[in-house]
């Protein structure tokens, strides 16, 4: 039985005998080169199951540079980038290109062990289902592997399910459809071909990975009697493959989606509403469309902390977040953007109209039952807004200059109100408005 093996592209240092020690239990072939031609040599020769390189190893430009030799000698092989200082924005770009994972430099022994577990468990039920296949497919063609491997979104690789599943079985539709066990990720239904109306019979087929159900798909044929192609190893391939990669999917979407979150109110963090602000405010100019933006703020919450504690005044974020969530509507953007800050975006939503929105998210915390933890008390907020359709407003960074001041405004005049823009340019000192929170 051939030893699978692990390649290291990367300067001789402190990582060496970390990741030596950590892959040790694991029994795997380590390999270590500081050059890359040397690495790449190794690459298509020793074929390893993981590569972990870093990245400025001299002479790499850029990390996928790996993922297309890897892809053109069609290598079992996953990469994970070591970086000193890793950065996030373009980590996070380099896992939606192909890479498995980044670790941060010098590497960590508990994460490093978990990362290689989860790429060595992958390559042995790959190798497995490769060598199970080997009567029924050409070891250079797998298919099914070309169809499904690469989408890292779980939609079209649904699709790229679909189109195999009818390839090799012979239905004239398929079905295909997320389960509710993926948590509050929106499910996901994929069809093609023909419809259950238009058939005799249906075969249904579960997609589970590691004790997870994934998804269930239905195939439909015009024959009643089941079809032959059915009991083809090729069939108990494609689920399994499919299994495999929708689990490596969700996970992936399960990492983008926590990245963009705030982990205590489940909004939106500010990285995404910047991003996303800026995309409004250009699509709102080029279709001439309405855009508003709403800035709020929990009055007294320092008050809060101080008198019932740090725990207390988280209940009351998450409070405050799920009364938004209940208020807006789909197509509006609400983003956690500070410790006891929100803003909601709003498109095609003029001045007007917003202030409807934020008088409705006020009456709502009003009677919005509480925790029994929080049952002493009724915060209010402040709140702040400003649209496209005033002249102060130039870019998207002017929408939340004014929406930010017009709720300091707010403060300033009491609390629990609601100020705009407008109320702001009639007073002389609008350009510098200031509040000591107390």
């Amino acid at each position: 039985m051939s030893v699978t093996k692990v390649l290291v592209m990367d300067k001789y240092g402190p990582d060496f005998n970390v990741i030596a020690r950590a892959l040790r239990p694991y029994g795997v072939g380590l390999m270590w080169t500081e050059s890359l031609s040397d690495g790449l040599s190794l690459l298509t020769r020793a074929k390893p199951a993981l590569v972990l390189v870093g990245r400025n190893l001299p002479g790499l430009n850029d990390p996928t540079d790996l993922l297309g030799v890897i892809q053109a000698e069609r290598l079992p092989t996953q990469v994970v980038v070591l970086d000193e200082n890793p950065d996030f924005d373009e980590s996070m770009d380099l896992v939606a290109d192909g890479v498995f994972s980044v670790l941060a430099s010098p590497v960590s022994m508990e994460r490093l062990r978990r990362t290689a577990g989860r790429v060595l468990e992958n390559h042995a039920l790959f190798q497995t289902l490769l060598s199970s296949g080997a009567a029924d497919h050409d070891p250079g063609d797998l298919y099914i592997y070309k169809n499904l491997a690469g989408h890292m979104e779980i939609r079209p690789l649904l699709e790229a399910f679909c189109a195999t599943a009818m390839k090799i079985s012979g239905a004239v539709g398929v079905e295909v459809r997320t389960m509710a066990e993926l948590g509050d990720m929106s499910q996901v239904t994929v069809a093609l071909g023909r419809t259950k109306r238009d058939v005799q019979r249906e075969h249904n087929v579960d997609l589970a990975w590691l004790g997870r159900h994934l998804a269930a798909a239905t195939l439909y044929f015009d024959e009643a009697a089941p079809s032959a192609s059915l009991a083809l190893r090729s069939f108990d391939e494609l689920v399994f493959a499919g299994s495999l990669f929708l689990g490596q999917a969700v996970r992936f979407e399960e990492t983008i989606k926590m990245a963009s979150r705030d982990p205590l109110t489940g909004l939106c963090n500010r990285r995404v509403y910047l991003e996303a602000i800026a995309r409004e405010y250009q699509q709102a100019r080029r279709h001439n469309s309405p855009l508003s933006l709403l800035t709020l703020d929990l009055d007294h919450f320092k008050r809060i902390n101080d008198t019932y504690g740090h725990q207390t005044g988280d209940e009351v974020l998450k409070w405050l977040a799920g009364v938004v969530k209940s208020v807006i509507r789909s197509g509006d953007l609400a983003a956690r953007t500070g410790g006891e800050e929100f803003s909601i975006i709003l498109p095609r939503t003029n001045l007007e109209q917003a202030s409807v929105m934020a008088e409705r998210l006020k009456q709502a915390l009003a009677v919005s039952p509480m925790p029994p933890q929080l049952a002493a008390m009724r915060p209010t907020i402040s709140q702040g807004l400003a649209s496209l359709e005033h002249f102060l407003v130039n870019s998207s960074q002017d929408l939340i200059y004014w929406s930010d001041q017009a709720m300091y405004l707010a403060k300033r005049e009491g609390r629990d109100t609601i100020r705009q823009i407008a109320d702001l340019s009639m007073n002389s000192n609008y350009q510098d408005v200031q509040y000591v929170f107390q």
